[in-house]
């Protein structure tokens, strides 16, 4: 069980770079977190994220457990984790809020979700559609899968249909750097899939940035981003990937673990032109 300090996160985007070490690296981690929710499911584990809008630098969603993780009476193996969710709209004068809660486990193999209770519908692994909806485990050990072959800057040929990305990179957030792993999380299979990509630190296993790639075909404006971002999105197989989330907005999440190594800090009321949310 850890026990940390709660994160006091930056109101506004620091300045964050990366720069690739070794592409293709022999480089592993151990990553024992919920993929890619950012807590371990262990009984006394906390976490805590914000996402913010890379273009105005605004802190567009927190994401936080609320207590530390708990075990379930009836299996001590599962654990329970309530999430609170809150999302920061322009100009808004209080934040949206929505709870999630999890089921999960952590076992020797990989860190699973076994129920989930999000607004208002409650699922779990009997559930038709649940492993496709909820994934299932990359496993424990992250470390590049020789799935892609780099032709060039953000563009990649397939030479297989599983396995992940991986490159050694240094991490550089407000002036301070760190080795990491960079992996393009790909979804096995041909077909064009969202793609999520962590930043993942060595030692310890837990995600301090992350983002995510749609591939051009599920956005009808997808042309006019990609015209607009160049140089932002990637080309795999001869199909464009737009950095987007699901909600069509190009973020960045910084985690706890990320303040607290790269010694972040939220702004004084006197240095920050909006209320801090948290």
């Amino acid at each position: 069980m850890r026990t940390v300090t709660p994160a006091a996160f930056p109101e506004t985007l620091p300045e964050v770079r990366i720069d690739v070490l070794e592409q293709n690296t022999a480089q592993s981690v151990v990553c024992d977190e919920l993929q890619w929710w950012f807590v371990v499911p262990r009984a006394g584990e906390t976490s805590s994220a914000c996402w913010y809008d890379r273009g105005s630098r605004r802190r567009t969603m927190a994401r936080e457990t609320v207590s530390p993780v708990l075990p379930l009476p009836d299996d001590p193996d599962r654990v329970s984790i309530d999430i609170r969710e809150r999302t920061f709209p322009a100009g808004a004068l209080e934040p949206d809020e929505r709870r999630i809660g999890f089921a999960a486990r952590l076992t020797s193999k990989g860190a699973d979700f076994l129920g989930v209770d999000m607004d208002g519908r409650r699922s779990d692994t009997g559930t038709r559609g649940f492993a496709e909806e909820w994934g299932t485990s990359r496993g424990r050990a992250l470390r590049d899968g020789r799935r892609l072959v780099s032709r060039g800057p953000g563009e990649f040929r397939s030479v297989g249909d599983e396995g992940s990305r991986a490159d050694l990179v240094t991490l550089t957030i407000g002036g301070a750097s760190r080795r990491a792993l960079r992996v393009l999380d790909l979804e096995p299979g041909s077909e064009p899939q969202e793609i999520a990509q962590p930043i993942i630190e060595l030692e310890t296993g837990r995600t301090l940035v992350y983002w995510q790639y749609r591939p051009e075909g599920w956005d009808a404006d997808a042309d006019a981003w990609l015209a607009a971002h160049r140089g932002e999105g990637l080309l795999i197989d001869g199909v464009r990937y737009q950095r987007r989330n699901c909600t069509g907005a190009d973020t960045l999440a910084i985690t706890d673990q990320a303040v607290r190594l790269f010694s972040l800090h939220a702004e004084r009321p006197n240095e920050s032109g909006s209320d801090s949310h948290g």
